[in-house]
């Protein structure tokens, strides 16, 4: 098999799996799948509002589910990991399943999706935008295009990747209408965005970056008296053996010179003896006489 069919054929069940879990799951509160595929086994993870309603009463349900998947589309010891979606009204796909379950009721359009715009505005995000097309008006009427937004929103380019978006269908008597719902989540930078500073804030920007250049530069100071720390006992080392050196050879000069001094100590008291002994000779001589 080519490598483009693989693909092909593996983006058909993959379009397959979605479809029969959406209509299994829709009273859980749906939101989407991710599948991942393991040496062990092949993880498929949904996320969903309520996971309860897909666990079932210890377990049922999600055992028929992961053999539903096994048999009918062929995964390979599939593995079932729920996942709960903390905030709804940040989830573009469920929000679009509200607005066509309420649709589906014959309740007001324009009132419906102006709920649904201030519950994801109050939940923090920065925009959203629904569109809805189809027979709106209602039985005979043209189809048309209506379009609700409120807040920040990109339309085109390479930041549309951070845009969430979902859609849905509902079906009405009159004919099909499509929900599409784009929201751009809290918190999300564009690369667009330029963010200009108060006098304030700048202020304390710089004395954050003073006070981290400081310590920086200390840091290399410590480093450099350490090597010179390291390089002074080297140098003081070879001062110590010269120095001992010289007081080891001084002893011995000063011995050497000492030495003469004391044998002309020596020799001066015996030749005041041997100049002693005529002048007493002397005076012995004479007394005889």
């Amino acid at each position: 098999m080519a490598m483009e069919k693989h693909f092909i054929q593996e983006g058909v069940i993959r379009s397959a799996i979605e479809k029969y879990l959406r209509e299994e799951v829709n009273r859980a509160g749906y939101s989407g799948i991710q599948i991942q595929k393991t040496p062990l086994a092949t993880r498929v993870t949904l996320f969903v509002e309520k996971p309860p309603i897909i666990i079932g009463k210890r377990g049922k349900r999600i055992k028929t589910l992961t053999e539903e998947l096994q048999n009918k589309y062929g995964l390979e010891n599939p593995v079932i990991d729920v996942q709960k979606i903390e905030v709804p009204t940040l989830d573009s796909n469920i929000v679009a399943r509200r607005i066509a379950v309420a649709l589906e009721r014959g309740l007001q359009r324009r009132r419906v999706v102006f709920k649904a715009i201030r519950a994801v505005m109050g939940s923090g995000a920065r925009g959203i935008e629904v569109v809805l097309s189809g027979k709106i008006v209602g039985k005979g009427g043209r189809t048309r295009v209506e379009k609700y937004s409120e807040g920040y929103m990109k339309k085109a380019g390479d930041s549309l990747k951070l845009v969430k978006i979902g859609s849905t269908q509902a079906y009405l008597k009159a004919g099909v209408i499509g929900v599409t719902v784009k929201i751009v989540l809290p918190n999300t930078k564009f690369p667009d965005q330029i963010s200009v500073l108060t006098h304030a804030e700048s202020e304390e920007k710089s004395l954050a970056e003073a006070e981290a250049s400081p310590k920086k530069k200390k840091k290399k100071t410590v480093k450099k008296t350490a090597k010179k720390k390291e390089e002074k006992p080297v140098e003081d080392k070879k001062d110590k053996t010269q120095s001992e050196e010289k007081m080891i050879d001084a002893p011995a000069e000063k011995k050497q010179v000492n030495a003469p001094a004391e044998e002309k100590m020596i020799e001066a008291p015996a030749e005041e003896k041997q100049a002693e002994t005529p002048a007493e000779e002397v005076k012995e001589v004479e007394a005889a006489q």
